[in-house]
Parts: C-alpha cells; sequence; structure tokens
C-alpha cells in the first residue's frame, strides 16, 4: 500500500511537471520567435525605406520643405551621399512585414514606434504581445466573470542604419 502512495504521488508530480514545462516553453519559443521577427523586420524596413534623392541630391531639412520635419533632421542640407529614412514610408512597410511574419491566430499585438529620426536613420520600435491562457481556463472550467489574467510580453529594439551598409547602394 505504501509504494502505491508513492507510485501515484511520482506519476502526479511527473504529470504536473509536464504541463508546466509545455506552458513555460510555448511562451519562451513564441517570444524567441517575436524577438527575431521584430529584429529581421526592422532591418528590412529600415533598408526599403532608404530615400534615394536624399542620398544622390543631398537632400535635407532646409525650413521650407513640409516633407521633413525639423525634430527628425540632424544632417546637413545638401549634402550628397547623406543616408535618410522617410518616416511614414518605414511605418508602412514595418507594419505590413510583421504582421507577413507572424502568426496573430492566439495572440494580440501592439506596435509602438517610440523614436524615428529621419537622418541619421534611427528607430525604436516596441512590441507588445498579449499571450491568452484561454485553454487553461477552459481545463479549469473558470467561468469568463473570474478569468484569469493574460500576460503582456514586451519586445523592443533601437536600430541604426549606418551609411557603410553592404545592402544600401
Amino acid at each position: 500500500m505504501n509504494s502505491s502512495v508513492w507510485g501515484y504521488l511520482f506519476l502526479v508530480l511527473g504529470l504536473l511537471g509536464i504541463l508546466l514545462i509545455n506552458v513555460f516553453s510555448g511562451i519562451t519559443i513564441k517570444n524567441e520567435q517575436d524577438y527575431y521577427s521584430l529584429k529581421e523586420v526592422t532591418r528590412a524596413a529600415m533598408l526599403d525605406s532608404v530615400d534615394e534623392l536624399a542620398k544622390i541630391e543631398g537632400v535635407g531639412y532646409d525650413g521650407v520643405l513640409r516633407e521633413t520635419a525639423p525634430e527628425t533632421m540632424h544632417c546637413e542640407a545638401g549634402v550628397p551621399g547623406t543616408v535618410r529614412i522617410k518616416t511614414e514610408r518605414f511605418v508602412e512597410l514595418f507594419t505590413l512585414k510583421f504582421v507577413d511574419s507572424i502568426n496573430i491566430t492566439n495572440n494580440n499585438y501592439t506596435i509602438l514606434f517610440n523614436d524615428i529620426d529621419e537622418c541619421p536613420p534611427k528607430v525604436t520600435v516596441t512590441v507588445v504581445t498579449q499571450e491568452s491562457y484561454s485553454w487553461i481556463q477552459r481545463a479549469l472550467g473558470v467561468k469568463k466573470e473570474n478569468r484569469v489574467e493574460d500576460a503582456d510580453i514586451t519586445n523592443v529594439i533601437t536600430g541604426i542604419l549606418e551609411s557603410d551598409d553592404p545592402f544600401v547602394d
């Protein structure tokens, strides 16, 4: 009798251990995929949003053009070879590429563009993922009034595009 109780105890502890490993590995793997998607999409969107006219002719903020905002331009106007990104194009490309690269079936994503400097090109992007644990609610039989809280996982990346990047011609 005593050895069978120990056997049941080890069986229950083993099942609990497998459940915990499954929960935490799922969160870790999903967060790692989100981080690397954020990193690659930021780089690709920055490279694709480079202003070719600014690189050839040296266009910058001169106090007249509406296309450039003075708080995002920190380069001299009229200097050829200046690497500059367009803010609107970066936001558009980032959003499109990020949505294509992730699986949004079970999660809610919030994308925050904290800082975008056009010249020199620098961006800071925050992606907040809201992980829901609805399968735990179903397993435990918890009603919607007493729902299990969701977890917010935050990834922040700051990218600086340098002029000697081999992918920028």
